[in-house]
């Protein structure tokens, strides 16, 4: 009787786990059940909100979509979707992809409402236009549209002066220059690379000035330049004429005072100004970290130097440099932008100075 008493005793036990486990199982699936459905409301309620976002903001399209615009009061004007938003990062882009969500305004007709000069916007459009039917997407520099302070200011606007007028860093100006790449790492931002040389002492130092092209009347405003741990050089603003005969510039140059130039030498932790040396002893280690230094030119004579992170006895140094030299071919404007190094520096903020240009 104890044997039968005990056997049924733990077959109950055995039924009362089992009903557990079931009850769980049942639990969890319900609550499974649950979630799903919860999550389906929400995706459902996610698509409603999609729908509604692309019904209201109708910027929103293929790339082929015709858009009609009224220019100023100019409307018989139609241009691609994708002819508008080549450059992804630009603020035209943004405008008419959508990626902002916000509505565009529009006439009484329904034309895209955009208040610009419409001679001015219709220059850029033909610009885009070109790069569209070019194979490459690009448009050699002779074609660029002539820059003037009305279609700058719009391009500034847009965030497209990077576009219609990049970087141009060359070594045509310096002697015995290693060869160096230059590559687009972001919108308006590149990065310098120099390759090896032929001996230990200037292993890959690379000298580069910026040719202003269609800016040379005016010149470079402003520009950053990184030069990345352990990488040595030197940067600011030099006259390739500083020694009056026009000749092409030597490395060595870059160790001494330079007439009517102002550069840092990271190397030799100083700033070396048109007559005399300006700062040393900086605190600057390129070995051990970056080295990241701001050049600006006031657009008339004062030039300077700002290393970030960096306290310099006068808060930043500047120099007063003159115009008064000769004029070849290429430019206009003998003082340049420079940077010397050997390594890798990235080059961004590049601004031409737009406000000395004609309307």
């Amino acid at each position: 009787k104890e044997d039968s008493s005990s056997t049924a005793k733990s077959g109950g036990g055995q039924m009362s786990s089992t009903d557990n486990i079931l009850d769980s199982a049942a639990h969890l699936h319900n609550l499974l059940q649950s979630k799903e459905n919860e999550l389906k409301e929400r995706e459902a309620d996610f698509d409603r909100r999609v729908k509604l976002f692309e019904t209201e903001h109708p910027t929103l399209g293929g790339e082929n979509d015709v858009i009609r615009l009224n220019v100023g009061g100019r409307t018989n004007i139609a241009v691609l979707r994708s002819t508008l938003t080549q450059f992804e990062d630009s603020m035209l882009a943004a405008k008419f992809s959508g990626r902002w969500g916000d509505p565009l305004e529009k006439d009484g007709d329904g034309n895209i409402f955009i208040d610009q000069d419409p001679e001015i916007f219709l220059t850029l459009i033909n610009y885009l236009r070109l790069r569209m039917n070019n194979h490459f997407r690009q448009v050699p520099d002779r074609h660029l549209p002539n820059p003037t302070y009305s279609f700058c200011t719009m391009l500034e606007y847009y965030s497209l002066m990077p576009a219609l007028y990049p970087h141009n860093w060359t070594q045509k100006w310096f002697r015995n220059s290693n060869a160096f790449t230059c590559e687009e790492v972001s919108y308006g931002t590149v990065e310098l690379s120099s390759k090896g040389g032929d001996d230990s002492d200037t292993m890959g130092l690379a000298s580069v000035l910026h040719d202003s092209g269609k800016f040379k009347d005016v010149g470079v405003r402003e520009f950053t330049v990184e030069f990345e741990k352990g990488t040595s050089g030197s940067v600011g603003w030099l006259d390739r004429y500083s020694d009056g005969s026009g000749s092409d510039i030597s490395r060595s140059m870059l160790s001494e005072v330079v007439g009517n130039s102002i550069f840092l030498n990271i190397t030799d932790r100083k700033i070396f100004g048109p007559s005399s040396i300006l700062e040393e002893n900086m605190s600057i280690n390129y070995k051990k970290s970056a080295t990241k230094v701001i050049c600006r030119h006031d657009g008339l004579r004062e030039y300077s130097i700002e290393v970030v992170g960096v306290n310099s006895s006068s808060g930043g140094v500047a120099a007063t440099l003159s115009h008064e030299r000769p004029r070849n071919s290429f430019s206009d404007i003998a003082i340049f932008p420079m940077i010397s190094f050997s390594g890798k520096v990235t080059v961004s903020g590049l601004k031409y100075a737009i406000d000395q240009l004609t309307v």
